[in-house]
């Protein structure tokens, strides 16, 4: 057991390691014009679509809802210096998780080994198809992986942790986020932190997807990798124009040009992914926002949480919050 909670994070590291070094295309400037409008009707139809940074107003206290990226980017100091001020003012400041509470990660999975482990008896090869399954060995022989230890591994863990994202980081400062920045500010000024959840929660909505869809959602992550696809920068590109949902409507059309797999079914995935990993998590949070104390608050989380239905602003709305655009970058 101990073997594989190495691997686990081996493999980490490996994938931030290559996740900084990357580039890529954003993929919106290559759009055929009916795609252009297709992408404005889905952004015109989500509610809050686009904004990094939302103030939210309720009975005498403001909610600074800032929404993160959690890779690098030199273009974040210029971000940093629109919210220092605002940090500063703080009475306090919540994340997802804080860093205090990820060094408990491993705990968590020596904790709940089932929630990383298939079940016993059976492996990976028996879930994927022949030709998946020979894809994702070749793209395991690349990396140097224990195939032992990965045939007994759920997929989504296998996704998290050996699966690289598209990027296209600038300049210096790669390594840290703006979740990263703005705790080590505040801790700095003396401002309590707090976190939304626990360390576990993220791998618990992972976990929610069936089997099935995980199998999927892998087979279709190596197929793309494996492709002739250019690295997709769209999500960091359109992080800074501040209308990342672009980039996760986009995503399922853009794979299915490379993979063979319709966009239809890989929309379906995707729903089924957010679903679990937005949605669900958004609506454990509201219950701990709304019992948070102070004037003047500042909550971090990943920009994809902010937009949609079941997004902390429309949720936030939904409870009676006022809601107003602020200077982001």
């Amino acid at each position: 057991m101990i073997r594989i909670f190495a691997f686990l994070f081996a493999a980490l590291l490996a994938v931030q390691s290559a996740h900084a070094a990357c580039r890529g295309v954003d993929f919106r400037d290559h759009l055929p014009p009916s795609e252009t409008a297709w992408l404005a009707r889905q952004m015109a139809a989500t509610p809050y679509s686009t904004g990094n940074h939302w103030v939210a107003r309720k009975d005498g206290q403001s909610l600074h809802v800032i929404g993160t990226m959690h890779s690098g980017d030199s273009r974040m100091a210029r971000v940093m210096r629109r919210l220092r001020p605002i940090i500063a003012q703080a009475d306090a400041v919540y994340f997802e998780v804080t860093r205090a509470e990820m060094k408990l990660v491993k705990d968590q999975m020596k904790i709940r080994p089932e929630a990383f482990l298939l079940p016993p008896g059976s492996r990976l090869q028996q879930l994927m198809s022949p030709k998946s399954w020979e894809q994702f060995e070749l793209f395991t022989a690349m990396s140097n992986a224990d195939m032992e230890t990965i045939q007994r591994m759920q997929p989504w863990a296998l996704s998290l942790f050996l699966i690289p994202g598209g990027c296209r980081p600038f300049g210096f400062g790669l390594k840290r986020g703006l979740d990263d920045r703005i705790e080590r500010f505040a801790a700095r000024k003396g401002i309590p932190v707090g976190g939304l959840e626990t360390a576990g929660t993220g791998f618990s909505a992972l976990a929610r997807l069936s089997l099935r869809d995980q199998v999927r959602m892998l087979e279709n992550e190596v197929a793309f990798l494996l492709s002739d696809a250019p690295e997709n920068a769209t999500a960091v590109e359109a992080y800074f124009d501040e209308s990342v949902w672009q980039a996760f409507l986009l995503e399922p059309r853009i794979a299915s040009q490379y993979i063979g797999v319709s966009a239809k079914e890989l929309t379906r995935l995707d729903r089924a992914f957010y679903r679990n990993m937005l949605g669900w998590r958004n609506k454990l949070w509201i219950k701990t926002i709304q019992q948070i104390k102070g004037e003047q608050v500042v909550i971090a989380v990943g920009a994809a949480h902010l937009p949609g239905k079941e997004g902390i602003l429309n949720l936030l709305k939904q409870r009676g919050y006022s809601l107003e655009r602020a200077a982001f970058y």
